[in-house]
Formats: C-alpha cells, structure tokens, sequence
C-alpha cells in the first residue's frame, strides 16, 4: 500500500512497553529480540520511513499513539453498515455471464453472477489523470529527443519493407543490423539504451541518416558512437558504424533517464493500454519501473500514453464527428435501429450535446421476448469528457441482463433525461403493462413521468433506504421497512406499516410526503411479472462496462455494441439447447421449492379451488385458484411463478405436472424469440462510411472545476471502507474492548491515562435532509403512486 520510491531505503523502528523507547531494527537478531518482547501480546507497534540516500535518517524519539479512537470509530462504523441492510438481497439476483453452465468446454470458465447488496455499486478507484504541479515543466525541456517532430509508426507497404526479426527488449546495434525504418530504429537505440545503462546524445537526425555518441564521452573518455543510414531503395535502415562498446559508467540509477522519452514511452505502453485502457500514468510508471527498471518522471508518462492512446484509438478531438460514421454504418447493416445525436452551436462551432442508440433486434427482441419492465439508470464517465452514460436493461425468462438502448450525454438535467426517454418511447413506443424502475433523482423521475405517464412508475428501495437512514434510526426499521417492501399482499404490507407508524409518525409521514413511487410488491401490477423492489438491474449494466468508461465516445458506443453482439450470440447458442415449453432452471426451482412444505391442502372444487393452510402455528390461511392461475398471497399473480401455497395444491393432484402453471414469460419460446435476431457485425471505425451532415463536430465544452478531477463516485452513507483488525486494549493487552472500558487493567493506569487523553469523545451524527433529491408530492399524483393505509 505505501510503496518505497526510487533509490529509497527503508528505516523500521518498535515501540518498546518495557523500556519505553524506540529501538531500530538493523539485524536478524533486533528483528527476533522484537518478536520476543511481544511474544505474548502478539502486538506491535512499528514504524517504517522511508529515506534518500542523500537525505539523513532521523530517529522516531516519540509518539502519540491513539489507537481507541480510531477503532471506537471502526466499531460504530460496522453497526452503522449493518443498519438497513437488505435482508433477501439474493431476491434481486441479475445473471450477465451465466450462459457458460450451458455451453459445452466452457464448464472451466468463472461463473460472474451480481446481486444487489448493502456494498457500493459501480465504484472506480482509479487514479486521476491529470499533469500535477510537482513535476517540473521543465522535464519536457530536459529530455533529449531523438527527434524534434511526433515519432509516428509508418505503415511500409508489404512489397517494400523487408521483414525485420529482433529481439525487442534487447534491439542489437551491431554493424549490418537492418530496421524497417528510421523511426523503428530510433525507439529501438532508445530501448537499446535504457537496457545498457548508458544516455546518448543526438549528433544529427534526418529522415535519411542518424549519429549519435556517448553522453559521457568528455566525462569518462567513452568513445562509443554509432551511424545508420537508409538503403538506396529508401525502404529500410542499417547500422553502418559502431566501431566501439562502452566504457563509462551505468545511468540508470539516475532520477530522469535522458533516453527514455515520451516516444519510447509510447512504444513500451501500447501493449498495456491494449490490454486495459483504463490504465492511468502512476500504474503505467509502475509497470514501467518493474518491466524495464528505470524511473520515468509522472509528466513524461502521461505525454507517452496520450500518444499511444491517439495512436490505437484516434483523436479525441475527432471522435465526437466520427459519430455521425457509425449511425451511417449501423442504419446501414442494421435497419431499423434508432441512433440520434444532438448538437448545439457556440461562437459558429457545432459541439457534441447527446448521442441515443436502440439496436433493432434489442427492440425486437424486448417487445416480443421479454417482461414489459425497464430499469433506467445513468453512470459517469472517466475519460476526458465527464458526461453521463444512461441506459434502460429489462430481464428475460433466465432473469439475465437484457439491454434494450443506451445514450450519452453531459449531466443529469430534466431536458436531457426528457429527451432520452423521448427516444426511447420512439424506439420501442408503449407496450401494455410497461414498469420502469429508478433511483430517486428528480430529474430521471421527472422524465418517466413526463414522457411515461401511463406506465407503472417503481422507486429503488435501495436508493430510498439510503436517503431514510439518513434521518430516522431504529430497530423497528431494521426489522419492517424491507420487510414491507418485500409484502406480497397489502395485509402484511399495513402490519409492517402500521408497527413502524406507532412507533415513530415523523419517519412514516417522511415517506408519505418524499417517496410516492411504488417500492412495495403489495402495490405491483401483475402484467409485467417483475417483482424486483431495488434498481439492481440498471447497477448491473453499468458494472458491466465500467472498463470502456475511459475510451473516446465513437470507441465507447462501439465496444457497448460489440459486448451485446457478443452476449447475443452467446444466448443464441443456449437457446438451441433448451428442450421443453418452460426454460428448465425455472422447474428445477419449482421441484425443489416443493419439497418439505408444511402446509394442508383443503379442497374446495376438486382441481380448481383449495384452501391452503400453514402448519406449525402461524395459522395464515391461503385461497389457491389453479384456472386462474392466482393465490390470496399474491406472490404468484406478480412474479407470474407459483407460489409455496400454489406448489402444495399442485403437487396434490394426481399426474401433476408444474409447466401449465408458470407465465409464457418464462418459455423457451420467449427465450428463442428474444435473442433470433442477429446484430450484424461492423467493420472498424476507419472503414465506417462518409457521414453526409456536411459539418464537423467539436467536443462539447468542458466545464471547469475546482481541485482534481474526480473519477470515483461519491459513495453513499453505507459505503465508507471498513478496516480490518481487532482493536487491543492498551492497559491489559486483550482484545475486544477500549481502555476506558477495561476491568481487568490497573485502576492507576487507567486514571493516568484519562489524565493524558481525557474522555473519550463520542462521535456526533450528523442528519443531512435527503429532500434535495427526491420529487415532492404534488397535487396530481398519478394513479400508480403509492397508496398508504389511513392513518
């Protein structure tokens, strides 16, 4: 976690109880007499500097310690995350790769499954990327090119260029070497540099010819040099002088390697930037030092990886105009689909404003294939541009990820989410029974009122937990909030309700007047058959492609693309292995859901009506109706899967079979029909058509903040990083307990200790008014509002 830096050495120091000192630990035998002293206690405090050679160590004499308040702070902070947590998190259960457990050979793959929890979701720690003030301007002035102008890779024709084998770690400069062109072998004598130890100095660089001597050749009398010229057909570079090997001393230990520019930089970075784009200048320094054992400065590194991201996927500036190319190229292998891009103009510029983007089999296939439910969501992006990347995801018969469209735009604004869920109405217009569940933005749920007012409006009870603990604590919380949510009929739903009314008003009237979306089942319609309470499923898309986050806008929507071709190709391959009416994990959980039920089957229509009673003192009494396919519970109208009270009357028949009973929904009909349509494949961005909008396209202004530029998100109150470890008692050594809690310890030790800390603080709980995000009740609330009971 707090690495040693270049050349540093390291310095380690204990605290001695005994002795009350601070002893170094220089040797094998201070480290064991160290263990010894605290074989008991198992507990050390130790202390670790980290010094340049040049710079002089000084010794730790003493220190404050103060271990009780930090882990008094841990110990709330636990309780603190365990307060609301949801209790039937596995309820929300979303599949992404999942696909594998049917494809044959593919048994060895990772099973990836997400469910929603109390963890954060979609959390990027990555560093930030920005040119920080400690690095000298003055580093690009000091490195020593080996050429003035951009290095480019030059793409030879295959006639022309001879095939050229080296080792690339270690490039030979011997006479006669032969290179495929000059600016090949000018990253090649760098890297031939940097694994020599040794600098060179540029005598002359031209398109035709390079000289070059030894940096130390007036210092250590160094003579090598070296020569290399094209060939006469101008198609490849040879050494024609290197008459010497070196004789001066290694460079590599200094702080700025002359030799390693931002060229060579550029060079050794692509393979990682391939690999993972998201990489930023520390963690490419890093690789850098443990692949090639120098130090790069931060500047130098930040300027290579610019180049090779220009390099591998174009210039950002350009990537904004190269949208209107790939909605030319999808409206022309993919008809049918919807892409619309938005602009504004400033000062005459036309400038990026927002990008929408529904395939026509993600249309085709959710209007045919899958549960009229929709969850809608926004993630930022970490690239240059800090816009927002929205999506709506439903769920098929599997309950896997199923992506309908996505779109990018700069914030989150009534007008932009209006116009997002304007083009998604146009895309896929308004099926019977529509659910769109989202968070508590006022924006996001202006726009599904605004555009969606017919449909089934859902609110995140994960959001609204989050924004409730914020205010109002409480054990009768802890045990009935979730559990209203998660009532299936509206008697359980006022049970819980009415028990955490009587015991506090002020929270109950608090989600009356702020959270009127629907976040019980109790209140779900039984069209759509989606019993999710949390937006778990948008939270899952965007963890999906949090790594593409970083990459220019025309990469970002055409790797989003590709990742769904993928998974439909994938889902294909399943659907032709499916046998039966009814996708088969859904009767495999049915037999086993039916087994062990400790319930009486009273029959009322012999085959059509029952009374189904639970056993074991509970007494609840439900009324099962096998032709209409409903139970007084409700769980089997809204999920559209029988329930335990369904399953106990149906497994009582004789030659009982479970297939009738389960929603089409969850057909392998449904299945096939949702993933029939192929999404074409496209060719690469510069073979993309000519788009004819007959203007280009800037980037949209960015704004201006204060401080660095955030790329994690601010997490929620349940989200703070826990530390591990058990806090020990400084008066008896034991675990478990603070010092001013300590009955086992010295009374003297303890008064002295108050003397010098005083009490122990207690730690103030700040309540911050969560109303700034969440949509008032307003005089005309739409049908599918929640309903409370009367007070």
């Amino acid at each position: 976690e707090f690495p040693p830096g270049y050349l540093e050495v390291a310095h380690v120091q204990y605290y001695d109880e005994a002795m009350k000192n601070f002893p170094e630990v220089k040797s094998d035998q201070d480290l064991m007499s160290m263990f010894s002293k605290h074989s008991e206690s198992k507990f050390v405090h130790m202390f670790i500097q980290y010094c340049h050679p040049s710079d002089p160590f000084v010794p730790i004499t003493e220190w404050e310690f103060d271990d009780h308040g930090q882990h008094h702070i841990e110990a709330e902070q636990d309780e603190e995350d365990d307060y609301l947590k949801n209790p039937c998190a596995d309820n929300e259960h979303v599949g992404i790769d999942e696909e594998v457990m049917y494809l044959e050979g593919r048994a060895d793959h990772p099973l990836h499954m997400v469910v929603c929890s109390d963890e954060g979701k979609d959390r990027d720690g990555d560093e930030v990327e920005v040119e920080t003030e400690d690095e000298s301007e003055d580093d690009v002035e000091d490195e020593v090119e080996v050429e003035d102008e951009v290095v480019n890779e030059v793409h030879h024709e295959a006639n022309n260029t001879p095939i050229v084998d080296y080792d690339k770690n270690d490039p030979p400069m011997a006479v006669g070497t032969i290179y495929g062109s000059m600016d090949e072998f000018k990253i090649a004598i760098c890297q031939h540099a940097v694994r020599h130890e040794f600098e060179f100095k540029t005598d002359k660089s031209a398109p035709y010819r390079f000289r070059a001597y030894c940096a130390r050749r007036d210092i250590d009398k160094c003579g090598w040099r070296i020569h290399a010229s094209t060939t006469d057909d101008q198609s490849a570079v040879v050494v024609r002088r290197n008459p010497c090997a070196h004789s001066c001393s290694s460079t590599r230990r200094k702080m700025k390697v002359r030799n390693a520019t931002r060229h060579w930089v550029c060079h050794k970075v692509k393979d990682f930037l391939i690999e993972d784009a998201t990489l930023k200048p520390r963690a490419l320094q890093k690789k850098l030092k443990e692949h090639h054992k120098v130090h790069v400065p931060y500047q130098r590194v930040y300027m290579g990886r610019e180049l090779a991201l220009n390099q591998l996927y174009g210039d950002w500036d350009k990537s904004f105009n190269n949208l209107y190319s790939f909605k030319a190229q999808v409206e022309s292998c993919c008809p049918g689909s919807l892409v619309a891009i938005e602009h504004y103009t400033i000062n005459g510029k036309v400038r990026f404003q927002r990008f929408f983007c529904a395939l026509k089999p993600c249309i085709d296939g959710f209007l045919s294939g899958c549960r009229p439910y929709l969850a809608v969501d926004s993630t930022f992006l970490t690239g240059r541009f800090k816009g927002q990347l929205a999506s709506a995801s439903a769920v098929d018969g599997h309950n896997w990820l199923y992506p309908v469209c996505f779109g990018v735009f700069d914030s989150e604004t009534n007008d932009n989410w209006i116009w997002f869920m304007s083009k998604l109405r146009e895309a896929i217009g308004a099926p019977r029974g529509l659910a769109i569940c989202t968070d508590a933005g006022q924006a996001v749920m202006k726009g599904v009122g605004d555009v969606f007012p017919e449909a089934e409006h859902r609110e995140c009870m994960f959001h609204l937990v989050n924004n409730f603990k914020k205010n109002y604590r409480g054990k009768v919380f802890d045990d009935h909030l979730w559990a209203a949510a998660y009532s299936w009929n509206p008697y359980m739903f006022e049970k819980h309700w009415t028990t955490m009314e009587k015991s506090k008003p002020a929270a109950t009237n608090y989600l009356r007047r702020c959270h009127t979306k629907l976040w019980t089942r109790s209140q779900f319609m039984t069209i759509c058959k989606v019993d999710y309470v949390t937006n778990n499923l948008a939270e899952c898309f965007n963890n999906w492609i949090k790594h593409l986050k970083s990459l220019h806008l025309d990469d970002l929507v055409d790797k989003i693309r590709q990742l769904i071709m993928v998974k439909w190709n994938q889902r294909r391959k399943v659907a032709r292995k499916l046998d039966g009416c009814i996708l088969p994990h859904i009767i495999k959980k049915l037999k086993e859901q039916s087994r062990e039920l400790n319930l009486e089957v009273t029959e009322c229509s012999e085959g059509e009506v029952a009374e189904v009673t639970a056993l074991g003192g509970s007494g609840f009494r439900f009324v099962v109706n096998l032709l209409d396919r409903t139970c007084s519970c409700r769980q089997w109208q809204v999920s559209g899967i029988p329930c335990k009270h369904a399953l106990a009357f149906i497994t009582s028949q004789d030659d009982a079979q479970l297939e009738p009973y389960v929603d089409l929904y969850y057909s392998t009909d449904k299945f096939r029909t949702a993933y029939e349509k192929l999404i074409p494949a496209m060719p690469d961005k510069s073979q993309w058509p000519k788009s004819t909008h007959n203007f280009f396209m800037h980037p949209p202004l960015l704004k201006a903040t204060a401080g660095r530029p955030k790329t994690e998100r601010h997490k929620g109150c349940n989200e703070k990083n826990k530390k591990k470890g058990q806090h020990q008692c400084p008066i008896c050594k034991e675990y478990g307990h603070h010092w001013h809690n300590c009955k086992k310890g010295n009374p003297d030790d303890i008064a002295a200790m108050m003397a010098v800390r005083g009490p122990p603080k207690k730690r103030a709980r700040t309540a911050k008014s969560a109303q700034s995000s969440i949509v008032p009740v307003d005089d005309e609330t739409p049908a599918t509002c929640m309903s409370f009971p009367p007070r």
